[in-house]
């Protein structure tokens, strides 16, 4: 078979705030594309979710698929302070996202999203408001529980800064600081967390979901996605015993995406 081109396109856009933000457009050069790919990353990372996001696009446009990969506010090449973030802000970004892609694409088509970490949230919460747009859904080590998580931390990594001093820091400044990064919770997104149940809302989904979860997992409790990851008899659970990043393990991952993609 005849190796096809590929050809990625940068686009800059604007959500309904004003916000700028940039994208990756990967377009599929054959007569006939299979469907349509939108990579949703997590948070405190960017559309290349660790080089893992832009292999997927590159592979995906191998195999017949158009694929999107974006940034979201205060992430990344696009606009906006990470204090300002929000699930709201997310979710704005990811159906304006959306409707960019429908327009270059030049219709509403319907779209296969892949879901990183904090990304499963924005990307459950516009499913459940349009799933006949959406085809199937993949998530990767994703956050469905805002109190385990973050607000009451069961894993190391939310309780190095949701704790006593963090909280010190958000009653004082308005955020919280993510230790050795520059990214600051804001006061907005932790309200958030105390009414957003993400793992309740996925529990009435129709459609296929895959949910990838690594067994020791220091960010994001596995627990949480092994009870609740398969809404549905079309969707499928998988384990590996690996960290949030599937780090050493990122190629099977990948390949299993692609995977269940292609034959569900």
């Amino acid at each position: 078979m005849a190796k096809v081109a590929q050809k990625s396109q940068k686009k800059i856009y604007y959500d309904s705030d004003g916000v700028e933000l940039c994208g990756i457009f990967h377009k599929f050069q054959g007569e006939k594309v299979k469907g349509n790919i939108l990579l949703v990353h997590g948070i405190i990372n960017d559309k290349d979710e660790d080089g893992n996001f832009t292999k997927l696009a590159k592979k995906f446009s191998k195999l017949g698929y158009n694929a999107f990969r974006f940034d979201f506010r205060g992430h990344g090449d696009s606009e906006g302070n990470s204090e300002d973030v929000t699930v709201k802000g997310e979710l704005n970004d990811l159906e304006n996202s959306i409707k960019i892609y429908d327009q270059i694409l030049e219709s509403e088509s319907k779209y296969i999203i892949i879901a990183s970490s904090f990304g499963a949230v924005s990307s459950i919460l516009y499913t459940s408001n349009h799933e006949e747009r959406i085809e199937k859904l993949v998530l990767w080590n994703p956050v469905l529980d805002f109190e385990k998580t973050f607000l009451k931390a069961e894993t190391p990594w939310g309780k190095t800064f949701f704790n006593e001093k963090g909280f010190s820091e958000l009653k004082k400044k308005g955020y919280i600081t993510v230790p050795t990064t520059d990214f600051r919770f804001g006061k907005k997104l932790i309200e958030e967390f105390k009414k957003i149940k993400p793992f309740q809302i996925l529990s009435s989904f129709k459609i296929p979901v895959l949910t990838i979860h690594g067994t020791i997992d220091q960010s994001v409790p596995y627990s949480v996605s092994k009870k609740y990851g398969v809404p549905n008899s079309l969707s499928k659970f998988i384990s590996h015993k690996s960290d949030h990043c599937f780090v050493g393990i990122e190629k099977e991952v990948i390949k299993e995406t692609i995977e269940w993609v292609l034959e569900s």
